[in-house]
Formats: structure tokens, C-alpha cells, sequence
């Protein structure tokens, strides 16, 4: 047992001051001109779900403008084949759909959130805004908005993220091939080629039940 565990909101409150009114008033349950912004030069999102089994978290990247916005309510986006385990997508079907998305924009000290209430279509319309070159999502996820505001980036200047020559990068640390052959078990294949397919963008393969190279 942990002697100081917090029990009540009212236990931690008395640890940190109340959010400033000018804090709370930038909140919105709409997507204004800079939400909007945001999203359309954002590369890169984490999708947040509830599972049966507690919380997820997956990342999503794409050109910018991957994710799209349909009105300042609603956001669809794509979802391209990966491991099949389909997670945040079957999370969301299980569940009362809630979901939270965090957009991140390169070299932008700043993080958009936006919370919502999540489902899964095909629709055909959909799907074809949402086409990358020849390829065709098989479903989006579509987000009907109900909060959404930017958050500090503290954690962005904590971690240097946006800063090369700050990087502290481990020197052995093993390779994407390296750890998908222990995890996986892979007798058939090198981490020389495991890696090669990563650099394709051919790591979904890995996780079929007879990978191999193209």
C-alpha cells in the first residue's frame, strides 16, 4: 500500500491551483478558424479509445490534411492497414464511442486535443476524400466533436522534440528488425530484410502469417 496514494479530487486539488477563467474560456466544442488550421497542417495524431480492458492510445500519421474536417463538428479519419488487431477502431464499436485525438504540427511548441464521440463507416463519399494517391481506405473513423482546445507545449520544450542538436540518441539501441524478430519469433527472415521492409513501408507483411519480401 502506498501511504500517500490520492484518493479524491479534492485530496489533489489542494495541490494545485484552479485553472485560470481565461484557461477554461478557450475550450470549445467546435473546431474555430485555428483548430481548422491546425488539422490541416498536422502530420501526425494519437487516437486515445476505451477497451474493455482500460485505456489505448495509437498514433496515426499521413501527409498533412490526412485527417479531415467536414464542418467544425466533425472530423474523419482514415484508417490504413496495419497488424489487423483493428484495436481503436473495434474499442470504439464496443464501447460508447468516446474518444481523444492529440495533433502535432513540426516545429510548433503547441498540441491541439479534441475530444468526442466516435463511430466507423464506409461511407463511399467519405472514403473517397479521404484516398491517398491509388489507395482507398477500407473505413474512417468519424469524430463529432465536443470539446477541443490547445494545450500548453511544455512537454515539447521538455523533451526537445523539435530539436536535433539536443537529441540524446541511444547508441544501441536495437533496430525495428531486431525487435520484431525476438517478439515475433521469425526464423524465415533476417533483421537485415525485417529492416528493409520497414524502410519500404512494408511492416504490415511482418505481421501476416507467411511474411515475405517484395
Amino acid at each position: 500500500m502506498d501511504p500517500h496514494r490520492i484518493h479524491t479530487v479534492e485530496a489533489l486539488r489542494q495541490l494545485y491551483d484552479m485553472p485560470s477563467e481565461r484557461i477554461v474560456k478557450m475550450s470549445f466544442p467546435f473546431l474555430d478558424d485555428h483548430c481548422l488550421r491546425f488539422v490541416a497542417e498536422s502530420p501526425l495524431v494519437f487516437v486515445a479509445t476505451m477497451a474493455e480492458s482500460g485505456m489505448d492510445c495509437s498514433p496515426r500519421g499521413g501527409r498533412p490534411g490526412f485527417v479531415h474536417a467536414e464542418d467544425r463538428q466533425t472530423l474523419a479519419l482514415p484508417d490504413w492497414p496495419g497488424n489487423n488487431k483493428l484495436s481503436s477502431i473495434t474499442n470504439i464499436l464496443t464501447s460508447d464511442g468516446g474518444c481523444g485525438l492529440v495533433f502535432l504540427v513540426p516545429g510548433v511548441d503547441i498540441f491541439l486535443r479534441v475530444n468526442g464521440i466516435a463511430t466507423v463507416t464506409t461511407a463511399p463519399s467519405l472514403l473517397e476524400r479521404l484516398r491517398e494517391e491509388e489507395r482507398t481506405p477500407k473505413a474512417a473513423i468519424r469524430l463529432s466533436v465536443r470539446e477541443a482546445f490547445f494545450h500548453c507545449g511544455k512537454a515539447l520544450r521538455r523533451s526537445h522534440l523539435w530539436q536535433p542538436d539536443a537529441w540524446s540518441v541511444p547508441r544501441d539501441l536495437p533496430s525495428p528488425g531486431q525487435v520484431v524478430k525476438d517478439q515475433a519469433g521469425l526464423a524465415d527472415l533476417s533483421v537485415e530484410q525485417i529492416d528493409a521492409m520497414y524502410r519500404k513501408g512494408l511492416a504490415e507483411q511482418l505481421y501476416s502469417e507467411s511474411p515475405h519480401m517484395e
